[in-house]
């Protein structure tokens, strides 16, 4: 990754809507996305054993693109260089041509502390009136988990690649999230299958999806 190797112009920076996890974030740089298939971007040695594919037989939808987006930052008055990782699954092309009507993402957030420290008195639906689930992923890590019941819901942003411009973008839309903090890092899970009807099948499988890519 020195020198510029691999880079592409962006647009936007990812971050959660509902835990602000990252505070002015600048020096950002993104990498052109990788066809999962053929292996994930290049990574320092802390995060290469804890980013890994995901089964796709295990989602609820057939993937049609499953890409890698690698994005390095800088946060506020911090030196350090900063990593983010997005492991983009999307469902095969609709009747107009277009990914994503489904998706499932995982995005890796390198954050200089704890979002969720200073959470007290969580109630069980967020702002919007939606259902707030929380448990733990694995012992000592509490996940939330906001599952879309009403018209309303958090802005949920992530990559996207224009192969013609070869410009990473930002795609806006609303996901059922599953977020939770590791080791450094802030794990933002988002999932929309079957137009985010509510079934409590999907939920469950989404959480087990989570909790597997955690303990590998």
């Amino acid at each position: 990754m020195q020198g510029g190797a691999g880079t592409v112009k962006g647009a936007g920076f990812a971050n959660s809507e509902i835990y602000q996890s990252v505070l002015n974030e600048k020096s950002i740089s993104y990498y052109k996305p990788l066809d999962m298939k053929e292996g994930l971007p290049p990574l320092p040695e802390p995060w290469q054993s804890k980013v890994k594919t995901v089964d796709t037989t295990k989602l609820p939808f057939h993937v049609g693109q499953e890409r890698a987006y690698l994005v390095t930052f800088q946060q506020g008055q911090l030196k350090a260089l900063h990593h983010q990782i997005q492991l983009t699954y999307l469902k095969d092309k609709d009747e107009y041509g277009r990914y994503g009507n489904e998706f499932f993402i995982i995005r890796m957030t390198e954050v200089a502390q704890d979002p969720f420290a200073n959470l007290k008195g969580v109630k069980d639906i967020d702002l919007f009136g939606n259902k707030l689930e929380q448990g733990y992923i694995i012992e000592g890590v509490p996940y939330y988990h906001h599952i879309i019941q009403t018209n309303g819901a958090y802005v949920y942003k992530y990559y996207g690649y224009d192969e013609v411009k070869q410009l990473v973008n930002l795609t806006v839309t609303s996901a059922n999230e599953i977020n939770f903090y590791w080791d450094g890092i802030h794990y933002q899970i988002a999932y929309l299958v079957d137009g985010n009807r509510v079934n409590r099948k999907v939920e469950k499988q989404m959480v087990a999806l989570a909790r597997a890519f955690v303990q590998g």
